[in-house]
């Protein structure tokens, strides 16, 4: 939820502030109208059905930011500078929060940064359509045009590569060109590059800097993913990472290869077809794929 506050939302506000297509007075003036457009958050519930809620809401935030994204389209432009490149401005720098506390303490303040987060973003597309950018039946339209991706979407590219060959030489070679073929939009995606397990070689992918992830493929990264101790040790010692956090045990004989993803380039693994899986439809090798396996740090599961 930070990254794409700190990175996709608050960046592109400043940016439209400044260029004087936008002020602060009118997204205050527009939160009125915003407030009655984003969900409310019950409080009252088991501790699982909130993070599940939170995790919807996270989806339908990153989906709300796309949307805002393509109404602006070249008006705004946010590019990653990296530290690397002689380009990256420490001081244009938004910082993410951080809570604390255990599981009861952080739920609550997170139900909070997401509906004020949510409450921007509406003021935003409110300002946009009040500007005659777009309107607020065509942002709605768009809104409910899909639902936010999951993992699943990416199990269905990989039983489709089970089954198909030719399909899975193309996806290895070019990927994003293959993938529309099943109608995925990629557009907010960078290049993406899909690598593919053999006998001798297992990938697995990382952020070490974030969490870029192939978010329109294989939905909201798990919360591991944004953990120092998996970015620092998954680099450093991939094997003993892998046996000690996935109880996965790595032969010798195979070859780690940890990919670090960046603003410009996504992967996503295409896993090992499992044995015993002869004669399975697409959508039965599908539910055998699991999120840790698209990301490398899992095997799929075996047909019981």
């Amino acid at each position: 939820m930070e990254y794409w506050r700190t990175k996709r939302l608050e960046p592109r506000v400043i940016r439209l502030i400044r260029r004087g297509t936008i002020a602060f007075s009118d997204l205050i003036q527009a939160s009125e109208a915003a407030r009655s457009r984003v969900e409310k958050l019950e409080s009252g519930r088991d501790l699982e059905t909130r993070v599940a809620a939170l995790e919807i809401g996270l989806g339908k935030f990153v989906r709300g930011i796309e949307v805002a994204t393509s109404i602006l389209g070249g008006l705004v432009l946010v590019e990653e500078s990296r530290e690397e490149a002689g380009v990256y401005d420490k001081e244009a720098k938004l910082v993410h929060r951080n809570i604390g506390g255990g599981a009861n303490d952080r739920v609550p303040q997170l139900e909070e940064m997401l509906t004020g987060n949510m409450l921007l973003l509406q003021a935003l597309l409110v300002v946009l359509a009040k500007n005659g950018l777009t309107t607020l039946d065509k942002v709605d339209e768009m809104l409910a045009s899909s639902n936010p991706p999951r993992y699943e979407n990416g199990a269905r590219i990989v039983a489709k590569a089970w089954l198909d060959p030719e399909f899975r030489s193309r996806l290895v070679k070019d990927a994003k060109t293959t993938l529309r073929e099943l109608g995925f939009a990629l557009n907010r995606t960078p290049k993406l590059v899909v690598l593919e397990n053999t006998d001798t070689v297992r990938n697995i992918i990382v952020c070490t800097l974030c969490s870029c992830y192939p978010y329109e493929l294989l939905g909201n990264p798990p919360w591991w993913y944004k953990h120092d101790s998996y970015k620092q040790e998954i680099v450093t010692s991939p094997k003993t990472k892998l046996k000690e956090m996935f109880k996965l045990a790595v032969p010798p004989s195979v070859e780690v290869r940890v990919y670090d993803s960046t603003s410009d380039i996504r992967y996503m693994v295409l896993p090992r077809r499992p044995d015993g899986t002869e004669g399975m439809s697409e959508e039965q090798l599908g539910r055998l794929v699991t999120q840790e396996s698209l990301i490398g740090v899992g095997d799929p599961l075996i047909p019981d």
